[in-house]
């Protein structure tokens, strides 16, 4: 009979290679595994018994009931924090670890599933955190209400980056203590937070999350290198000095755009980053409907705050009655716009009098017709203009465009 502890013999498929491969790579192939599954892994032989807790990563997804679930959890992690079953000083360090849950995972109903994984998550967390893991994630999906967390101020040296998925936090989120924290990707949460402070973050993206405090969040990134702030929602948060970012991508509801008079014209984000030192990293941006809230002083202060702007781009997704207010047609007096910007992309719906509008401002900053290109959605190939300079641009008759588009006075209709 063979010995439990040897090695599988060989059959007529071929040897057990995968028993035979070096020290690493065993426990590397079992962390591309449901940490479930590769805990199974330990019938196998005797040579598998423990690989499994020596592998660089855990993914933790659902399955069975959510009792059974949360107490292979627990264990699990514990086992991770010690030596054959007793604690020890340096358990072993994790590269990763991902917990990907949804009530649809489990046999419960959806509302005890939630509020099992509630109550017990924070405390997994911060497992994670004291096997020095370096990559955390933690997602929760579901169509209702995203799980409260409480874990946002973390004490880590080994923790590089952070992503959460359907989770709502009520208070101030302070990541200073996590000096090597580089990049953060959070994804359809909610933010009941005054501040939100990281002064290490390199790399930080918010899409579909909302923000709910009784006053703007402020963001206090001071390291801040690339910024996505994409179809968020509630109250926009107030951006403090960034003096390092060099990409930004910002695109709101626009619930909230505007100063508390609601009177749509004083845009609020533009208010706040008039505060903000100059964006002297700065090399693409991309502006979406929010810039032209009002009167288009928003481009005209990007481009006088970012000097090394390479590429921009304008995004415009509604049609609207261009109206001239008080400073709308206030055009630069010289050439304010960077040397190194030689890109200029416009994407509309329709050519019209807010488009004409900025190329007027970009044309009296300093950029060159030629370098800028609209692009128009099928849903708004005509043109709201019966002036003949707009047919010509839009048959690309650039040259003629340039000399007559100061004369421009059609009005949209």
């Amino acid at each position: 009979m063979q010995d439990k502890g040897a090695p599988p013999r060989s059959t007529l498929s071929g040897a057990d290679r995968i028993s035979a491969l070096p020290d690493g790579v065993r426990e590397h192939v079992l962390s591309f595994l449901p940490a479930h599954d590769a805990v199974r892994t330990t019938v196998l032989a005797r040579s598998w018994r423990d690989l499994w807790m020596r592998s660089p990563a855990l993914c933790i997804v659902g399955w069975g009931t959510v009792d059974k679930f949360t107490q292979f959890v627990e264990r699990l992690l514990r086992l991770h924090l010690s030596a054959n079953g007793e604690p020890c000083a340096a358990p072993m360090a994790l590269d990763s670890c991902q917990f990907h849950l949804s009530p649809l995972d489990f046999n419960d109903e959806r509302d005890i599933v939630a509020n099992k994984i509630e109550t017990l998550m924070n405390d997994w967390i911060q497992c994670a955190v004291c096997c020095q893991v370096r990559v955390l994630q933690f997602s929760f999906v579901r169509h209702g209400p995203p799980l409260d967390v409480a874990f946002l101020t973390l004490l880590s040296e080994h923790l590089t980056k952070l992503e959460l998925a359907g989770v709502a936090y009520h208070g101030n989120v302070d990541l200073s203590g996590c000096p090597a924290l580089q990049d953060m990707n959070i994804e359809d949460c909610l933010f009941v937070s005054d501040e939100i402070q990281a002064p290490y973050l390199k790399h930080l993206t918010f899409k579909t999350c909302g923000f709910f405090a009784s006053n703007h969040t402020l963001f206090r990134l001071q390291s801040l290198i690339s910024l996505r702030l994409t179809y968020c929602y509630g109250k926009i948060p107030f951006l403090a000095s960034m003096p390092s970012l060099a990409t930004a991508i910002v695109m709101l509801d626009p619930t909230d755009y505007y100063l508390p008079n609601n009177d749509n014209t004083s845009c609020l984000l533009l208010n706040d980053l008039k505060f903000a030192q100059a964006f002297n990293k700065l090399k693409t941006l991309v502006l979406t409907d929010w810039f032209v809230a009002a009167d288009l002083s928003a481009l005209i202060w990007f481009l006088n705050h970012s000097p090394i702007l390479e590429k921009l781009t304008l995004q415009i997704t509604k049609v609207r009655r261009f109206k001239n207010t008080e400073g709308s047609n206030k055009l630069p007096k010289s050439s304010v716009v960077s040397s190194h910007l030689n890109m200029v992309k416009i994407e509309c719906v329709v050519v019209d009098g807010i488009i004409i509008e900025i190329l007027k401002i970009l044309s009296a900053s300093g950029v060159p017709l030629e370098q800028i290109s609209i692009q128009q959605s099928i849903a708004g190939s005509g043109c709201e203009f019966s002036n003949d300079t707009c047919y010509a641009f839009l048959i690309h008759d650039t040259n003629y465009y340039v000399r007559n588009m100061c004369n421009v006075t059609a009005e949209a209709k």
